[in-house]
């Protein structure tokens, strides 16, 4: 009778919450997959009795449960190879560190095992609080919608820091496991056999084994990270290059077209002409040079060489498309605490739309305004210029994919990654189109 109600009322819940427990890890219900659950709670009740009626010890015990768990994991829901491993050191990590727990309570009371064992009544309260605290985990998780994967961005980076945490998870595992059975054993009846010393060498050995697992799998981390970082750093310098590039590939056929013009001039002999139009474009010319300096000493200001380039760039095609760029830029922090490839990400694309938009107005209209600057409450980013108004009635969806002003309908993406970056710092985006302006500041809270 005392096993069926053990059974019934122990072995079942517990496996349920266990389940539970490692489908909430991925934000999954134990109740969307009824039957599998019903399934996999009766097969390891039985499997848990079934050992414990053979005299297993302890450790190969759990060993064989965890190995077990993954295993109908696998077979009941399906799920790869890695999230079902990563489920079952969640189900069995749990049981133990709950066991622990409850053990540790007891015995602070000086209330040890074998008298746990011979009282009913203190068997029942530690039965309803070893299942109460598996289901305060399972509520908490499932409450606020726990996923481990938001963690994890999809790529191989981040797929190889998944496996090194899964792996490190078992190592401090097996660890947990060896602390715990000495500490039971040396504060509990000796009768309870939860150490035995001819598995030390195994668990010492598996111990070691994942430690080496570890260290390879954090080695091609930390190579991958340098690669990461090496293309992220490199790419704005590469896009810069190519803005480069095709600045002075709008230069040259510009400077073709006034060759061509002064030569028309000469060969007809219109020499007053042909004067009159190069003294103009020696004013050009100076108040190009002129505008070039001021920029220049302003990009001096800039402590990220990768931004600095990027600005240069930028710079260099707004002169080639005639563009008036005024840039103020504060000496103070420039967003230290943003990533350079998110800076790069903001910067790039609201000058590029800027750019574009300030194409399609006359050249003696065309300007861009950058300030960059703190206040004692923010730091921010302001791009002005001129060109298109949005319609008010469109403002609300230019951060949406898709959304562009280009006449060929391409593009889109811009803006959405300008939101995504700003949101991820909690920044806050303010953009006003009036009267043929458009502006976009983007403010940081000082910390």
């Amino acid at each position: 009778m005392d096993f069926i109600l053990r059974f019934i009322l122990v072995d079942l819940p517990e496996a349920f919450l266990l389940l539970t427990i490692s489908l909430a890890m991925f934000n999954h219900s134990v109740f969307e997959k009824k039957k599998q659950a019903f399934l996999f709670a009766f097969l390891f009740s039985v499997a848990g009795e079934f050992l414990s009626f053979i005299d297993v010890f302890y450790q190969p015990k759990v060993l064989l449960m965890f190995l077990l768990t993954t295993a109908m994991i696998i077979s009941l829901y399906r799920f790869n190879l890695l999230k079902s491993v990563f489920m079952g050191t969640t189900a069995i990590g749990s049981m133990i560190v709950v066991e622990s727990i409850v053990v540790i309570i007891f015995n602070s009371q000086q209330i040890y095992w074998s008298e746990i064992l011979s009282t009913t009544m203190l068997m029942i309260t530690v039965r309803c609080l070893y299942l109460f605290m598996f289901v305060a985990i399972a509520a908490v998780m499932r409450y606020f919608k726990f996923d481990i994967r938001r963690l994890f961005q999809q790529n191989r980076l981040n797929r190889y820091l998944f496996l090194l945490i899964l792996v490190g998870s078992i190592e401090f595992l097996l660890i947990l496991f060896m602390n715990t059975s000495f500490f039971i054993r040396n504060n509990n009846s000796a009768t309870i056999a939860v150490y035995t010393p001819q598995f030390q060498l195994f668990f010492q050995l598996a111990i070691l084994a994942l430690f080496i697992v570890i260290v390879v799998l954090f080695r091609i981390y930390i190579n991958l990270t340098i690669n990461r970082v090496e293309e992220e750093t490199g790419t704005p310098y590469l896009n810069s290059i190519q803005d480069l590039f095709t600045a002075v590939r709008s230069m040259k056929h510009d400077s073709l077209n006034h060759y061509t013009a002064i030569n028309g001039f000469l060969k007809k002999e219109l020499h007053h002409h042909a004067k009159e139009y190069v003294e103009q474009l020696l004013q050009e010319t100076v108040i190009i040079e002129k505008t070039a300096d001021a920029s220049s000493q302003v990009l001096e200001r800039i402590k990220n060489p990768a931004v600095s380039s990027l600005l240069q760039s930028k710079m260099v095609v707004c002169l080639a498309e005639r563009i008036t760029l005024t840039m103020n830029i504060n000496d103070l922090s420039q967003f230290s605490q943003m990533k350079t490839f998110d800076l790069i990400k903001i910067l790039g694309n609201l000058l590029d739309n800027a750019i574009r938009a300030t194409s399609y107005e006359l050249e003696e209209n065309r300007y861009i305004i950058l300030e960059w600057g703190q206040s004692e409450r923010e730091h921010y980013l302001y791009i002005e210029n001129s060109g298109p108004t949005i319609p008010e009635t469109k403002l609300k969806d230019i951060y949406d994919v898709g959304y562009t002003t280009k006449k060929s309908g391409e593009g889109g993406l811009g803006l959405t990654i300008v939101k995504t970056v700003t949101d991820r710092y909690s920044g806050k985006i303010l953009v006003r189109s009036a009267d043929g302006v458009t502006s976009f500041r983007i403010s940081f809270a000082n910390r």
